[in-house]
Order: C-alpha cells, then sequence, then structure tokens
C-alpha cells in the first residue's frame, strides 16, 4: 500500500512495518525438532493407548490364538513409534533421555515377544511361569512412562493401558 507523504513522495511504512510482523509472526511459530518430535510421539502414543485399552485389550486372561494376534498388532505399533520418533532430526536437547526411552520400548517389546512365545507354545502346567512372565511384561511397561517424561513427552508417559492387565477404575 502506497501513500503519499508531506513531501509529496510516495511512503511504503505501513506496508514494511506489516511485513516485518508477518516474518517475526512466521518465524516465531517455527518448531524446534525437540517439539516436532513431542508431537509426533505423543500422537502415536495416544492411538496406542486407545488401541491398547480398546480393541487390543486382552480382557481377564491371555492365551487364545485372538491374544497372539493382540500381541503381534501390539508389537507393530511399538516398532512404528520407534520407527518415527528414529526417523525424525534429532533434538537440540535431550538426546540421553531420548536414547534411554527408545531402550525402554526396545525392552517392553522383547518382553512382549518373549510373553508371546510363552503363551503360543504353552504346556499344561506353565500357569505359573506364564504368569511370572505377565509381571516382567508389566515391569518392563511400567519403566516406559517416566522414561518419556524425562525426555519431555506427555501422552507417551501415560502408559496404564499398555500394561497385559490394567487396573480397574
Amino acid at each position: 500500500m502506497t501513500t503519499i507523504g508531506r513531501t509529496g513522495r510516495p511512503y511504503r511504512a505501513p506496508v514494511a512495518l506489516a511485513g516485518a510482523a508477518l516474518a517475526v509472526l512466521a518465524l516465531g511459530g517455527c518448531a524446534t525438532a525437540k517439539e516436532e518430535l513431542v508431537e509426533a510421539a505423543d500422537e502415536k502414543c495416544r492411538t496406542i493407548s486407545e488401541r491398547f485399552g480398546g480393541d487390543l485389550g486382552f480382557g481377564e486372561s491371555i492365551g487364545g490364538e485372538d491374544d497372539l494376534k493382540k500381541f503381534g498388532e501390539r508389537r507393530k505399533l511399538i516398532k512404528d513409534l520407534r520407527d518415527t520418533v528414529r526417523s525424525m532430526p534429532k533434538p537440540e536437547t535431550g538426546q540421553a533421555e531420548l536414547n534411554a526411552w527408545l531402550g525402554k520400548l526396545d525392552e517392553f517389546d522383547k518382553a512382549m515377544l518373549k510373553t508371546s512365545n510363552m503363551s503360543r507354545y504353552a504346556q499344561p502346567g506353565m500357569d505359573l511361569l506364564i504368569a511370572m512372565q505377565v509381571g516382567v511384561l508389566d515391569e518392563t511397561t511400567q519403566a516406559v512412562g517416566p522414561a518419556a517424561k524425562r525426555f519431555g513427552l506427555r501422552d507417551c508417559a501415560q502408559i496404564e493401558s499398555w500394561r497385559t492387565f490394567p487396573k480397574k477404575k
């Protein structure tokens, strides 16, 4: 927008000021790599929590063919979460905390695989062994939340529905 100043010459100050204000707003809206990573991971974790608490929940026991499929689907979701996070740019801060959380996710995935395999190949009399493995899986699950929180994740720290048998509310 051009205006005529007192001297009679064109004067562009309002346009320049508006452009500068837009540039500041645009630059101020840029998220850091860590913020983008947290947002992407938390979005995946919300989906995981909904699925683990819903269609991928186990109910009162494990051991049927459907439960083996659920373990497989749960592991796919965790793998997708890990792959998404690992494919993103490294955060400016908190790399050690991020690595610790990813390590806890790896342990969780391995514990799910072991529990799934025990269920798949269960023989009569193995109930106590499977129950002990479910306990190990739940301990591994519980370690994921605090590690996520230390990195700055919010939804990934809320992992109650990730347990094999979540506590009833």
